[in-house]
């Protein structure tokens, strides 16, 4: 994390302020500006999605799905395209996830919208301590977010795109999905299928963009809470130490306490609304790890390796991020367990140490049952090695 911090020197990822209310703002209006492309406001509350580019993005995905299992029937002599048939449904699978998070189920995440605008609104944000611990974090989340708007669209549009470059130079048609809807070798079928998978990779990277970068904000929002608090137990412990009226030391502890019950009801919130997409999307990248780096090995199907980065990329941000807020979490524990609570009025002693008692169990982010961390994420490609492993002894 502090590397990527390290990346704000660079000013195109400087935000213009780092007032973290006005940069989360501000990354709201940028992911609904890729939103906009398809249709689509995530964040507004009342929005008409009868427009066609809207319909079409919707209708696409289930005609996607139908003409990858097709394909892969049709082709099923043809161990390379249906292993590409078979991966690009698994990441099918995934859109569907998306699309059932962000879409069918957008008042979730215009609740939990709601709920940043409140929290940014509460009197302990006036706090000059608070500013200060949330600027680190209002920075990372500019750059985390700038990295994911800029850099999804020009991968999607290099695997896209390169196929069909290589298909002019080489005379070899070559698709970047899984699926036809025209099962030819001709030119004009090549274009045309070309010209559908285009269309659908057009949507899958808006859609891959914005709920990304939508996760990374509400998970980096979270980080701030704890931040808030941190800043404003240094706040607590000077005034202490300086023997301030108790009246203060009571209404800022009483501020502490607002701020940590508002984080622990919006990490329900993010639990409840992204632990079936942690699932299926884990749960459908893996199956496609695991099958491209079969195929690698057993057909020396090179697009695999492709695959393979692709997916893994993707699992690797969900865990990073949970690995990030445990990390936020350790320390805000470390901070309270070091916070001198006995030097507090005796009246404020036992909310004090209720508090200590709470910051004790963090919850953190989980796909349903398993933990989501870089450990999990060394786990699942501990396993997939260990597959390759068995294959290569297989093949030799």
């Amino acid at each position: 994390m502090d590397y990527l911090a390290g990346l704000k020197r660079y000013r195109i990822l400087q935000p213009a302020d780092l007032n973290a209310e006005a940069v989360y703002q501000n990354s709201v209006k940028r992911i609904d500006v890729f939103n906009s492309y398809m249709g689509y406001a995530m964040f507004k509350r009342k929005i008409s999605l009868l427009n066609f580019p809207f319909m079409w993005g919707i209708c696409s995905l289930p005609i996607f799905l139908y003409l990858v299992i097709e394909t892969a029937y049709w082709y099923r002599q043809d161990i390379e395209k249906a292993l590409m048939s078979i991966t690009t449904f698994g990441f099918g699978i995934q859109m569907a996830s998306k699309v059932y998070t962000f879409v069918l189920k957008r008042k979730r995440i215009i609740d939990v919208h709601d709920m940043n605008m409140g929290y940014f609104n509460v009197d302990s944000m006036g706090s000059l301590e608070v500013q200060k611990s949330l600027s680190k974090n209002s920075s990372l989340t500019y750059i985390l977010i700038s990295i994911i708007l800029t850099g999804y669209i020009i991968l999607v549009g290099v695997v896209a795109a390169a196929p069909a470059l290589y298909g002019l130079v080489a005379s070899d048609p070559l698709l970047p999905l899984g699926f036809e809807i025209i099962h030819s070798d001709s030119w004009i079928a090549y274009w045309i299928n070309y010209s559908i998978q285009l269309s659908m990779c057009y949507y899958a990277a808006m859609l891959t963009t914005t709920s990304d970068a939508t996760f990374i904000l509400y998970i980096l929002t979270s980080t701030g809470h704890i931040d808030a608090i941190i800043g404003l137990l240094d706040e607590l412990g000077d005034m202490a130490s300086q023997q301030v009226d108790e009246n203060q030391i009571s209404e800022h502890l009483t501020k502490i306490l607002q701020v940590h019950q508002y984080h622990f009801h919006y990490m329900r919130k993010i639990e409840d609304l992204f632990k079936v997409y942690f699932l299926i999307a884990i749960a459908s990248l893996w199956a496609c790890i695991t099958i491209s780096l079969a195929a690698f090995v057993l057909i020396n199907w090179y697009i695999g390796a492709v695959v393979v980065c692709f997916a893994s990329c993707q699992i690797f941000f969900m865990c990073f991020l949970g690995t990030h807020m445990q990390l936020k979490s350790e320390e805000l524990m470390l901070k309270v367990g070091s916070f001198a609570w006995y030097t507090l009025p005796l009246r404020d002693q036992k909310r004090a140490i209720l508090f200590l008692a709470a910051t004790q169990s963090p919850i953190t982010l989980s796909a349903i049952m398993a933990r989501l961390d870089v450990a999990a994420y060394l786990k699942i490609h501990k396993a997939v090695y260990s597959m390759l492993m068995v294959l290569l002894q297989v093949k030799i």
